[in-house]
């Protein structure tokens, strides 16, 4: 199969159980290769020219444990951006908890049916494209935006909001992290808050192939084309805050800071815990959910710590 599909590292000490994955995943457009164990995994990851663009893991292994190889990667700069499908019998909540403490945030519950596979795997390769696109593009952002101490944007598609995310990212340690959560705020308020695509509907969406075509049919009706979200930027010498804020009627965003149980092998409905995890210091939404105040610590944060981001947009008013 040529590179030009994106690779898959399965990742199972069950020869069985790694048959089944790779007659699954047979027709998709991917590459797939097998790991025995985690140590080998590594290996492979270590020995690669090409770049995984996802790993499907098996929690339980002899050795070295799906969490111990999640450890390790979390650890390594090159691979800790790699997103993981677990697959696991453990889909208890202080198990999920583990799980996404470790950086996990695509599950595959056993038994798992074919087509809760392909559409798991799917999301997650579509997370490490974005990785891989944004740390290209950053590579060849002018350098100058680091001097930004002040801006306000607006943005009203999903193009706009990937390019401004990579722009404001460049005055932002850790780029790429930010590049990626800021990308997901901004895309949820195109979406779900100035287009009102709820979860329920863009499941349904997403089945179908028909989110992306419904989105450009939305941006166009006379009610959605002049909507935008604006994101404001500010730096001090202790922080960067980034406040995202939509023309949507909000929504209750405490039902989407963790990933749930009931949404756990859904494709979609992990963006804003993974911002929160991955990208920012603090997150906080805000009001009815239309705005969310993000945090980059430039500094120590621990006297920041005491404060919310309400309070501290408060003290800079």
């Amino acid at each position: 199969m040529s590179n030009e599909y994106p690779r898959i590292l399965i990742v199972d000490d069950d020869d069985l159980n790694l048959d089944v994955l790779i007659e699954c995943l047979k027709d998709e457009p991917y590459e797939l290769v097998q790991a025995h164990d985690g140590a080998q995994a590594l290996e492979l990851l270590r020995q690669d020219r090409h770049g995984f663009s996802a790993m499907i893991l098996d929690r339980m292994m002899p050795g070295m444990t799906g969490l111990e190889v999640m450890a390790t990667l979390k650890a390594d700069e090159e691979f800790k951006w790699i997103p993981v499908v677990m697959q696991t019998s453990a889909a208890s909540p202080s198990e999920i908890c583990e799980g996404m403490e470790a950086g996990v945030f695509f599950y595959l519950t056993k038994p798992y049916d074919q087509q809760v596979l392909i559409r798991m795997v799917h999301a997650a390769v579509q997370e490490g494209l974005k990785w891989k696109s944004f740390a290209r593009s950053l590579h060849v952002q002018v350098n100058t935006i680091g001097c930004l101490q002040q801006g306000r944007f607006r943005v009203r598609t999903i193009d706009e909001a990937f390019d401004l995310a990579l722009l404001i990212a460049q005055a932002c340690p850790n780029s790429e992290k930010i590049a990626f959560g800021l990308n997901e705020l901004i895309v949820n308020g195109v979406e779900h808050g100035n287009l009102h695509i709820g979860y329920e509907e863009k499941t349904i969406l997403q089945a179908t192939d028909q989110w992306e075509a419904e989105i450009a049919r939305r941006q166009l009706l006379p009610e959605y084309e002049h909507k935008f979200v604006e994101i404001t930027f500010e730096r001090d010498p202790e922080k960067i805050q980034l406040i995202v804020t939509d023309q949507g009627q909000g929504f209750d965003w405490s039902d989407f800071e963790e990933i749930k149980a009931s949404r756990l092998l859904e494709s979609h409905g992990r963006g804003i815990a993974m911002a929160k995890a991955l990208s920012f210091d603090h997150l906080e939404y805000q009001g009815n959910g239309n705005q969310v105040c993000c945090l980059v610590y430039l500094k120590d944060p621990r006297p920041l710590q005491q404060h919310t981001c309400q309070e501290l947009v408060g003290k800079e008013q």
